[in-house]
């Protein structure tokens, strides 16, 4: 738009989007964006299947059966989840409508915010308090005598929050998916000639 109205190809009052990406230099600049857009929308469709790839290992793999399993499945699950979320804040702020409120955007970035910093108090005490343990029974039943034990606390009280917050995220994309209506495609086949049946 700036490169656009600067060199007087477009009327500076709302002209159409696409009009102000049609003549070089803006041309171009505006094909990188669009480019750079593309990827970036690439990258949180995968980071969003990473996130339910990491659901679905935690669900089947349990902690009790296959531990390692379980646990690259819990961080692909929250790291994924997480970088899948602040992409999708970024983009609904970008899109949101002219006249939508800035509140659900701002509650959005303080959870994603908190993701990031729950993932870390997450995984971080977990590493360091299993380092530390020195209990003879299953973990399911960590003591404070058995080492560690404070950093176990931090760990599972921040994982705890982190699906919460998690799920708190996707519940406030609630209102933008009620205006989404999906139906059912109708195929249409034309000019095909039936043929006799041999």
């Amino acid at each position: 738009y700036i490169v656009a109205v600067s060199l007087k190809h477009v009327n500076p009052i709302f002209p159409y989007i696409s009009d102000t990406g049609t003549l070089s230099p803006e041309s171009c600049v505006f094909t990188q964006l669009l480019n750079t857009t593309s990827i970036l929308c690439k990258i949180a469709t995968y980071c969003g299947y990473v996130s339910c790839l990491g659901l679905d290992i935690v669900g089947n793999f349990q902690v009790s059966n296959l531990k390692e399993v379980h646990y690259i499945g819990a961080v692909l699950c929250f790291i994924g989840g997480s970088i899948y979320f602040i992409f999708q804040t970024t983009f609904s702020f970008h899109l949101r409508k002219e006249n939508a409120t800035s509140a659900i955007f701002v509650i959005r970035f303080v959870l994603c915010i908190f993701c990031v910093i729950l993932v870390i108090t997450t995984l971080i005490p977990a590493v360091i308090a299993s380092k530390q343990y020195r209990g003879v029974h299953s973990k399911k039943f960590w003591e404070p005598a058995d080492g560690g034990y404070a950093w176990h606390v931090v760990s599972t009280t921040s994982e705890w929050m982190l699906a919460f917050t998690q799920s708190s995220l996707v519940l406030t994309f609630l209102p933008e998916f009620k205006t989404v209506t999906i139906r059912s495609p109708v195929l249409k086949i034309t000019h095909v000639h039936p043929t006799s049946g041999t």
